[in-house]
């Protein structure tokens, strides 16, 4: 049975609400150019779209995740991965994507993840507000490929 799941990017959303609402008070009151208020909520908007939520899948033979309306889609083989794990991030590891030597986190909100190492060596983190479904979608995947 797959699995889907898809987590509102509530702190994308607070952030993004608060950097247009102080944005706009200096670009409005203190620079006077309304132009740049316009550019920055145009961006900001952008940002939202894209980062808006965060969509996992366990299907067949791969976990695929996406940002928003999927404009890019990560996929990786259940083959590749060898553990599995519910870790939690700390605040400072940041959202959207985070790169690391050897970790790539995706993220929208909270700090709820699962933790996939893989048998390369390098670490996916994948946050979730359904940390332990999506961990046990993935550990039945896993066993039911290796049956």
């Amino acid at each position: 049975m797959p699995y889907r799941h898809t987590q509102p990017g509530t702190t994308i959303l607070a952030v993004c609400t608060a950097i247009g609402v102080v944005g706009a008070v200096i670009a409005w009151r203190i620079t006077g150019q309304q132009a740049t208020l316009i550019a920055m909520l145009i961006v900001l908007t952008g940002f939202y779209i894209v980062f808006h939520s965060l969509t996992v899948e366990v299907e067949g033979r791969e976990v695929r995740w996406y940002f928003g309306p999927g404009l890019w889609t990560y996929r990786l083989g259940l083959g590749e991965i060898r553990s599995v794990s519910v870790v939690r991030n700390q605040w400072q590891n940041g959202f959207g994507i985070r790169k690391a030597p050897g970790l790539t986190l995706y993220n929208v909100s909270g700090l709820d993840a699962v933790e996939l190492k893989l048998k390369s060596g390098e670490i996916r983190r994948i946050g979730t507000d359904d940390p332990n479904g999506l961990a046990a979608a993935l550990n039945a995947a896993m066993r039911r490929l290796q049956a």
